[in-house]
């Protein structure tokens, strides 16, 4: 049985990614918003986006530091659709998103998305979805790379240019991304097929050969950054792989030496197509690169992310990002999923040793250097991905995908070896249909439904989802109809769910927020959840009147709750500046309707805790006798500290008693002497001021270096928080005077 031939392949991929593209709402991707703005400034007339843009107006943010191919013929693409209604589609922002991935729903949407989005497309929408298929289009390019990559460099392995070509197109990460508006297809395309030519063993015997990689150099770097990664690769290669460099065709060259004629001719083709790009950003920002601009609005990483927090913290990210990680990079497969993907990955690399022994063993030097040399620059991406995101956030598996085309090449390697040449057909016929079935499969069961809003409800439906009916009115025109709480008894960390049934009765013109808070006895937040009902999707202007819905709202409580209590939940509606009246049964309650919520029970030696400053030191624990002081009290507060290993130099903490605003009504700073491995219970007491206003304030704490006075990074679980050093430990209530 032969392979199937690259069409087949390049087919499939561009019906999946198509089919991925539509699935996904607008703006629902990796910085979508940001790269559409840019092409969009292009169609615009108004040349290249500058930085930065509050100087030099554009919605492309950091985006418009990009290189610009892709977004040039973007804008070639669509200059011709009109784009009048574009504004209204930035500004339907969702301003409480989830950040990080999770695998239940949860306001995945960073836009709200209305019926104008919808087919037959027009505006605005007609033209992102053109500037999607350019996407998809350069993703198909990869594919069809891959296969000639892997034909190129094991001939002999018939079976292999099919399963590498098999993987790229089924890979639901890259389905994913090749189906958005962004320069990510594009330059996994050029790199692909750059290394297709730099692999081509008469590339050396012609000066259109040179020229050729010069060409795909140049695009690589005008396409992305790191693009700039395959110029020390060809180098390398060039200079290095290609020995033949004195042949015929080369003579007439008035250069002294071929191959160094031929390096001078790639380069400084590569030079000509981007040269412009980076002399006009070292004129702008005095950086070719432009990275300085860049950096000042996405930022650097803390002082002390080093290595062994990125592994920590973030190296799992882009495994499971580069398979199967969808929206703004805060949408997760099921668990399940990503071992599929685990074991498919640990049996290619376990063939793949297999080859690489019996080559060694039969001398195969051909092949041995076929894996070296895609093993290489699957090494240079993935170093350049770490020093990237050392630098900065941003650790994504498709800063990966310019080297797609080299892993599916190798794990389909290794997959070969692992079935008798005879039961390779069935043996990649069944892989192919598992990685076939999850890549269907993803975009109706977790994309589709992250973006769809709440289901109508008869009132029978509804009944048989609340624990307890009732008659709460918020404002004129929305009924809460019941609700039920999932859960009985929480802990610390945990997440518990609460579903709350709502009816529009009238037209609501503004949109509300849900608030919904578990309080303790005192008063004082352990979970909140701020929300768009439909969990984001579903503002209260798209209702419609008479039509009842109900929602699950996920409240994950803080893992510093001090004490056990009585869990109290609290819902109202809310603006950016006013809250809607509640009433029930007609009688006012104020701005918040309340119900009984889970018990929070945490032990009695206090939470456990693991917060780190850097590698030095590492909060476990603490006690707090009373939150609620009034002014001119003592707080009474033991921390718990662990040492985990020897401070960089003298270290101090300070705990302090803030609200917003920075208004400061009590601060202790003692300096921490620690042992590795000691555990110090550090106990304080705090004087409140006596004029302190009423409120509630948080209780925050931070180590710091006493001789600059700069605070230590703080991590949870492996990851930098984004607290400037200072974490919000627990809220103190300030009531009136003595």
């Amino acid at each position: 049985m032969n392979p199937p031939r690259p069409a087949v392949y390049v087919f499939l991929f561009t019906f999946l990614a198509v089919l991925y593209s539509l699935i996904v709402p607008l703006f629902e991707g990796n910085d979508e918003s940001w790269h559409y703005a840019y092409v969009w400034h292009i169609v615009e007339g108004k040349g290249l986006p500058r930085q930065p843009p509050d100087q030099y107006p554009h919605l492309a943010r950091q985006e418009a530091s990009q290189p610009p191919l892709y977004y040039l013929l973007a804008a070639a693409l669509t200059r011709w659709v009109p784009q009048e209604d574009l504004p209204a589609l930035y500004a339907r922002e969702n301003p409480y998103p989830t950040l990080l991935p999770v695998a239940h729903r949860d306001n995945q949407n960073h836009y709200v998305h209305t019926d104008a989005e919808r087919f037959p497309y027009r505006g605005a929408a007609l033209a992102i979805r053109m500037a999607r298929f350019l996407s998809v289009l350069f993703g198909a390019g990869t594919v069809w790379g891959t296969y000639a990559l892997a034909r190129r460099l094991f001939p002999q392995e018939r079976w292999v240019a099919a399963g590498a070509a098999m993987m790229v197109a089924l890979t639901p990460g890259f389905l994913f991304t090749s189906g958005l508006v962004n320069n990510d297809a594009l330059a996994a395309c050029i790199a692909t097929w750059a290394l297709v030519v730099l692999s081509h063993p008469s590339l050396s015997r012609s000066r259109w050969g040179w020229v050729g990689a010069g060409l795909l150099l140049g695009a690589a770097a005008l396409t992305k950054l790191s693009g700039l990664l395959l110029w020390p690769f060809a180098a390398l290669v060039l200079g290095v792989y290609h020995e033949d460099t004195k042949t015929r065709s080369l003579k007439n060259f008035p250069f002294l030496f071929p191959r160094l004629r031929g390096l001078v001719l790639t380069f400084g083709v590569a030079l000509a197509v981007c040269g412009w790009w980076y002399l006009r950003n070292w004129c702008l920002y005095g950086d070719p690169m432009g990275l300085s601009a860049m950096l000042l609005l996405i930022g650097r990483r803390e002082a002390g992310f080093g290595l062994r927090e990125w592994l920590q913290s973030e190296a799992e990210l882009v495994w499971l990002s580069y398979w199967a990680v969808f929206g703004w990079f805060n949408l997760a497969a099921p668990e399940w999923v990503y071992r599929v993907y685990a074991l498919l990955t640990a049996l290619g690399v376990a063939g793949l040793a297999l080859f690489t022994v019996r080559a060694v063993r039969q001398k195969r030097w051909d092949d041995l250097a076929g894996v070296g040399y895609l093993a290489l620059w699957s090494l240079i991406v993935a170093v350049g991905l770490v020093r990237w995101t050392l630098t900065t956030g941003g650790s994504q598996g498709r800063l990966l995908y310019p080297a797609i085309g080299a892993h599916a090449t190798l794990l389909a390697l290794g997959w070969a070896q692992l079935a008798p040449t005879r039961a390779r057909p069935g043996f990649f016929l069944a892989l192919g249909s598992v990685l076939l079935a999850l890549a269907l499969w993803l975009p109706f069961a977790v994309i589709q439904p992250a973006y769809a809003r709440p289901a109508p409800l008869m009132a029978a439906e509804v009944a048989k989802r609340v624990s307890q009916p009732t008659d709460v009115r918020f404002g004129e025109s929305i009924r809460l109809l019941g609700y039920r709480v999932e859960a009985e008894e929480v802990r610390p960390g945990e997440t518990f769910w609460v579903t709350l049934c709502w009816q529009g009765e009238g037209p609501v013109a503004e949109n509300y927020f849900v608030s919904l808070s578990l309080l303790t006895a005192d008063g004082l937040t352990a979970a909140r959840k701020v929300t768009h009902p439909g969990l984001g999707t579903f503002p209260t202007s798209l209702w419609t009147p008479g039509v009842a819905f109900c929602d699950r709202y996920p409240l994950t409580v803080r893992d510093t709750v001090p004490k056990t209590a009585a869990g109290v939940l609290a819902v109202g509606l809310t603006t950016f500046t006013e809250r809607l009246p509640v009433y029930n049964k007609g009688e006012r309650l104020g701005d918040t309707f309340q119900f009984a919520g889970p018990r929070i029970v945490v032990p009695d030696a206090g939470p456990a805790l693991d917060y780190r400053w850097g590698r030095e030191v590492a909060l476990v624990g603490y006690r707090l006798e009373r939150a609620v002081l009034a002014p001119g009290e003592e707080l009474d507060l033991t921390l718990y500290w662990r040492a985990l290993g020897p401070l960089g130099g003298p270290r101090s903490a300070t705990v302090q008693v803030l609200r917003d605003g920075g208004h400061k009504i009590a601060q202790v700073d003692l300096p921490l002497n620690l042992e590795p491995g000691e555990v110090w219970a550090d106990h304080r007491t705090m004087t409140l001021v006596a004029d302190a206003p009423p409120g509630v304030y948080e209780l925050k704490v931070a180590v710091y270096d006493p001789t600059n006075g700069k605070a230590l990074p703080v991590y949870k679980r492996g990851w930098a928080l984004p607290v400037g050093g200072l974490l919000p430990l627990w809220e103190i209530r300030v009531e009136g005077g003595r």
